[in-house]
């Protein structure tokens, strides 16, 4: 359901845009995609369905900093209709 058009979206379900940076980007191949989800899904939910459709965010889950709308935000905020939610992963090197 990640490419439904605006008219097929009712008033229960948002739409969010997922950035993957740094590792995660690397892994899952991609660095953002489009979701519909339920209006009152939380950033722990989100990650539930993005660690079943890409594995490597189970993996990185421990490290890995949750941003909305580029601000530090606690899983347990509740998404709203066209956040932006970016998964940060520390990044090392020299």
């Amino acid at each position: 359901m990640d490419a439904a058009s605006p008219s097929s979206i009712s008033p229960k379900t948002i739409r969010v845009t997922v950035l993957f940076f740094s590792v995660l980007r690397e892994k899952t191949g991609t660095g953002e995609i489009t979701l519909s989800l339920p209006a009152s899904t939380t950033g722990e939910e989100l990650l539930d369905r993005l660690e079943r459709r890409y594995p490597p965010v189970a993996e990185h889950r421990g490290d890995a900093r949750l941003a909305v709308n580029q601000s530090f935000a606690d899983p347990s905020t509740t998404l709203s209709d066209g956040d932006e939610v970016a998964l940060i992963t520390p990044v090392s090197g020299g």
